[in-house]
């Protein structure tokens, strides 16, 4: 695998999977706005879920899940805010930011799922 889209997407496309077979519905891939983007978005039971995506590709890069810092943190949950009040039309939804660390230089893939992982915080978006 070479470019990074495509890589993106072959752990993305695992990443969905590993969740269903954990349980949940996955409703959206890719959704974007305004400089940000969500990952995934699933269901878990009665709780939306944004899940953020992260991956190493080599030995000795370190955790994944690390790389989610307060400005990525900013920016999915401005995303997730848009996409509540856009295509679900309910604020009040319940609602979590997980992260899920994969090692693609692992055989078979090694997953870290941190659920709860960050909370939404900043000005609320226009939208």
């Amino acid at each position: 695998m070479t470019s990074t889209r495509t890589k993106g997407n072959f752990i993305e496309t695992h990443a969905a999977a590993y969740l269903m077979r954990k349980g949940y519905q996955v409703l959206d891939r890719n959704y974007a706005y305004r400089g940000g983007e969500l990952d995934i978005v699933a269901m878990d039971k009665d709780t939306m879920v944004f899940v953020e995506v992260k991956s190493v590709w080599k030995n000795g890069t370190g955790n994944p899940a690390a790389r989610v810092n307060a400005s990525k943190q900013k920016k999915v949950w401005k995303t997730a805010y848009h996409y509540l009040f856009n295509k679900v039309h309910n604020l009040d939804q319940k609602s979590r930011f997980d992260v899920l660390a994969i090692r693609a230089n692992e055989k078979p893939l090694q997953f870290v799922h941190y659920q709860n992982a960050f909370e939404g915080a900043g000005a609320l978006p226009e939208c």
